[in-house]
């Protein structure tokens, strides 16, 4: 069995529920919800431009594409060892990992842009395409998010080796990733001096790949000021060099436990 082979076998897979389409039409009507609103005493519906869109809309995928990636990359991660017939193949365990990997980006990405780009269309057509481009890269980072999302998912699945406790501490994590950052720059800030936590709040702000995201959709409609303190750190720390930060900052959080969960699947007996 081929890589190409192994991609196809795990997409295969991954498409089989009724999850997928599922996902792409709940972000599709979700997304459609946000932008129409209602303007006047008498009931008159119309849609929003994209900046306020999507800004509304970046909340949503703050909470739901991180939970979805967590989860469902925790319990791919604890399926790859109920694969012994693919490990028996000559691959090594590291292509297996980052197959599955790529197969639920693929699945999830696919939905993503169904839903984003049906709301998006919709959008274009009846409001215009002012700040168009930008919702586009705005779909950027969620993709971005999402391979973040799936990759440490899959090490947890790895690591941990049984679906509920791995769906359990996927869970956890998503959590953490939600507000762990916000209450860590509340200590920050309580406990440096006035002015001295510039550095210490950047490097909040990276390691959190959520953090990250918001920072980044935000940062995209000049609403960064919704950012927080954490935000604001990064933006005084390294100026208009910031966003790269915060893009290799994801990166990181893809490659990094794809890598992890590769050398641990590598050294489980199955």
């Amino acid at each position: 069995m081929t890589a190409r082979a192994l991609l196809r076998f795990d997409f295969a897979a991954a498409r089989r529920g009724r999850l997928v389409p599922l996902f792409a039409a709940g972000f599709a009507l979700a997304s459609l919800a946000l932008a129409l609103v209602g303007l006047s005493a008498g009931g008159v519906v119309v849609v929003q431009g994209f900046a306020r869109t999507s800004v509304s809309l970046l909340q949503l995928v703050l909470w739901v594409v991180p939970l979805l990636g967590l989860v469902l990359g925790a319990v791919a991660g604890v399926e790859c060892h109920e694969l012994e017939f693919v490990a028996a193949l000559p691959l090594s365990r590291r292509a297996i990992v980052v197959g599955r990997w790529a197969a639920w980006v693929v699945a999830l990405g696919a939905a993503l842009l169904v839903g984003l780009g049906a709301a998006g269309l919709a959008i274009g057509s009846l409001a215009g395409a002012a700040d168009g481009l930008r919702y586009l890269a705005l779909i950027g980072v969620a993709l971005l998010l999402l391979s973040a999302a799936l990759a440490i998912g899959l090490w947890i699945g790895v690591a941990v080796g049984t679906r509920t406790r791995a769906v359990a501490v996927a869970i956890g994590a998503w959590a953490v990733l939600l507000v762990g950052t916000d209450l860590a720059a509340i200590a920050a800030l309580a406990i440096l001096p006035p002015g001295d936590a510039g550095w210490e709040l950047s490097l909040l702000l990276v390691a959190n790949p959520v953090d990250s995201a918001r920072a980044l959709g935000l940062g995209l409609f000049r609403a960064d000021v919704l950012a927080g303190p954490t935000g604001a750190a990064l933006r005084r720390v390294l100026g208009g060099w910031g966003a790269w930060a915060l893009v290799a900052g994801l990166a990181a959080w893809t490659v990094g436990p794809l890598v992890l969960a590769g050398r641990r699947f590598a050294r489980r007996d199955l």
